[in-house]
């Protein structure tokens, strides 16, 4: 069976983990495939994440090759850790790369979710530095967003980002979150926690963010593919 014969989307990742290509494969729609392509990553820190960025180019012109229909660079803060406008120009970047295939990344991704869940107010639980904490912060705020709230675990090692669990980040997000949020957004693509977006759904009373979930929904609406994959609310938009 060809399995990309409704969409291909080529997914450009940190090296260390699984998460993203579980959850992309797990959720994706029929005839949705996911082909990926992986970066060295060594650091969490702006030294590491700016790294990513740097061979962003070389692996959208290897997964080109495959003729996706769409690019995903999946990592939340590798595509945000310039600021603003940063997201924009990886996208430009690996578009021009891959001749012209449409491109996106996470960051970008998740601006584009909380637009449409309509959220002014987050509150952010992270496994990062205090460092990139800040950096995240600023980001979401100069696009916009009032951040009433964000913690990170404070790792800087990569490999810890796998090893997190979904009960450390529902305790972190339940410290994190504050009445007056419109949405709980939960970062970083290493992390393997969509499967329980539901049931923080249900426990904290708001639409819930995460970076794969994110990803996933901004490439398959821009594909215009708009099924309902039962990931949380904003697969309903």
């Amino acid at each position: 069976m060809y399995y990309g014969w409704r969409a291909k989307i080529g997914l450009i990742i940190p090296v260390n983990g699984a998460a993203p290509e579980y959850e992309f494969h797990k959720y994706a729609p029929d005839g949705v495939a996911t082909l990926t392509q992986r970066l060295l990553f060594e650091k969490v820190d702006r030294t590491g994440l700016e790294a990513l960025g740097a061979q962003v180019e070389d692996a959208a012109r290897l997964l080109a090759h495959a003729g996706p229909d769409l690019l995903m660079f999946g990592c939340t803060t590798g595509s945000l850790i310039k600021g603003a406008g940063y997201d924009a120009q990886l996208c430009g970047r690996m578009e021009a790369a891959a001749g012209g295939i449409p491109s996106l990344t996470t960051s970008t991704a998740v601006l584009q979710a909380l637009k449409a869940l309509k959220a002014k107010k987050v509150a952010v639980a992270t496994p990062y530095s205090a460092a990139v904490d800040e950096a995240e912060r600023k980001f979401l705020e100069d696009n916009g967003f009032e951040v009433l709230s964000i913690r990170g675990l404070g790792y800087t090692e990569p490999n810890c980002m796998p090893a997190t669990t979904f009960n450390q980040m529902y305790r972190l997000s339940g410290e994190v979150m504050c009445p007056e949020a419109d949405v709980l957004f939960v970062s970083c693509t290493g992390l393997g926690v969509a499967d329980g977006i539901p049931m923080l759904e249900r426990d904290f009373g708001v639409p819930v963010v995460t970076s794969n979930q994110a990803s996933l929904w901004c490439a398959l609406r821009a594909l215009s593919i708009r099924d309902d994959v039962g990931l949380g609310e904003l697969f309903r938009h």
